[in-house]
């Protein structure tokens, strides 16, 4: 699969607002919506395995993770 990024955060919606999260975004989303804060993920990215993005995951320490983008 195709990820821009991955990082800690802070869940920002829902009911885990507030919490630690670990962020996967991934690239290629073709939405487009006026409101995205992510356009650097439209393209690009960097090819990875499940297992290569479940070890970065889990070297950062935090259960709560959101994977976004890559619609």
């Amino acid at each position: 699969m195709l990820v821009t990024e991955i990082f800690k955060t802070i869940h920002g919606e829902s009911s885990y607002a507030g919490l630690p999260c670990t962020l996967v975004r991934l690239t290629g989303c073709n939405l487009r919506c006026h409101f995205c804060d992510a356009t650097h993920a439209f393209a690009n990215g960097k090819e990875m395995t499940i297992n290569q993005v479940v070890d970065s995951i889990t070297k950062l320490n935090i259960k709560n993770v959101l994977i976004t983008g890559g619609e």
